[in-house]
């Protein structure tokens, strides 16, 4: 756990030189806001489970192929 708190630690200072080095601070401190707002409820959304191999996700046939 430790570990994990050192890397937190290391993200804020990170986050920090972002939003104080940007041209407009409160636009960037916006932006990570909205970005991690995002991430989370896209954890939340339950994505879909890791596969083995690769599938297409729409269907393949009657498409062109572009080669």
């Amino acid at each position: 756990m430790r570990r994990r708190r050192w890397s937190l630690g290391y993200d804020g200072v990170l986050l920090s030189s972002a939003v104080a080095l940007a041209g407009d601070p409160v636009a960037m401190a916006r932006a990570f806001r909205l970005s991690v707002e995002a991430g989370r409820l896209a954890f939340e959304a339950d994505p879909l489970q890791p596969r083995d191999m690769a599938e297409p996700s729409t269907p393949v046939l009657g498409q062109a192929v572009f080669a």
